[in-house]
């Protein structure tokens, strides 16, 4: 894995499309990762699914705990099955 600039990826994007098969990167933005350029291979798009979802839990995990704790507060429903 590599970690380099949006300024050194836009500078090497044809470098980077030649050995992504061998590399992945990590591209920063003032010091603070933003992406990850990874090789693609078939079937690896669950994967994919899994990531983008597990980001966004992670992006609204403050909202998502919130919402959590209101229904735990909220006690025990009505509806039995």
């Amino acid at each position: 894995m590599h970690i380099i600039s949006t300024k050194q990826m836009q500078q090497k994007i044809g470098e980077i499309s030649a050995n992504i098969d061998q590399k992945a990167y990590i591209i920063t933005n003032h010091g603070k990762g933003k992406m990850v350029i990874l090789p693609y291979f078939d079937g690896c798009d669950e994967w994919i699914e899994d990531y983008i979802e597990d980001y966004e839990m992670m992006k609204n995990k403050d909202k998502l705990q919130k919402e959590l704790k209101e229904s735990l507060d909220s006690g025990i429903g009505k509806i039995r099955i």
